[in-house]
């Protein structure tokens, strides 16, 4: 049955079982009818009664059900796909940083990769890098590396890499970036200045084929 017709039947259903309780207590009051009742009808107990009676038994019952549900031991789940996180940094608060990446250290997935790609590698940007390795364990559990230009540039002042072609020395840093992303599980690399777009492209393409997903 199509989504839209399934829709429309539930919205049916739902309207005429209302209209029934509905006139089903309305006729009940009219007539005066009840379950139980004192012989002064200080107290008794109707159909309205009893309708609110078994909606609330109801919600007791769902609530108690979820409960126990919520309570009862997690099933273990198997990840067997690898999962990298890369954040962008460009001069940002170090109080929101830290944060950040505090937030991203108590995540609990197994062997999750985080790499911060600063988009900036001048002194005034080295914040960025102490923030990460304070945070993520220093330098023995969190590599990081200042890379003179980035993926596009060799960090030379003309911006691009010259001669039609990528320099030795240029083609060795990129490896070098490659490797370090791919061998720690916390990386962070400072850059030159290239946008947002450059910075995640370095993210992706030390990473390659080396995690099965992206964020």
């Amino acid at each position: 049955m199509p989504s839209r017709c399934r829709t429309v039947l539930n919205i049916v259903v739902t309207t005429l079982f209302a209209a029934v309780v509905l006139f089903t207590v309305l006729l009940a009051y009219v007539t005066g009818y009840q379950f139980i009742h004192t012989e002064q009808h200080h107290l008794s107990f109707g159909l309205y009664g009893a309708f609110l009676s078994l909606h609330l038994f109801l919600q007791s019952l769902f609530a108690f059900l979820e409960h126990r549900r919520m309570r009862s031991p997690a099933r273990p789940q198997h990840l067997r796909r690898s999962v990298a996180l890369c954040i962008a940094a460009y001069q940002e608060d170090p109080d929101y940083l830290r944060k950040c990446l505090r937030s991203v250290r108590r995540i609990s997935f197994p062997g999750l990769k985080v790499v911060l790609v600063v988009d900036g590698n001048r002194p005034e940007d080295r914040y960025m890098m102490d923030i990460f390795q304070e945070v993520m364990g220093g330098a023995d559990q969190a590599g990081s590396l200042v890379w003179k230009g980035n993926y596009h540039s060799d960090g030379s002042v003309r911006g691009g890499v010259g001669g039609g072609g990528r320099s030795m020395v240029h083609m060795e840093e990129a490896a070098r970036v490659a490797r370090l992303v791919r061998g720690r599980r916390y990386s962070c690399v400072m850059q030159e200045w290239g946008g947002k777009r450059e910075v995640m492209y370095t993210a992706f393409k030390a990473l390659g084929d080396s995690v099965d997903y992206v964020q």
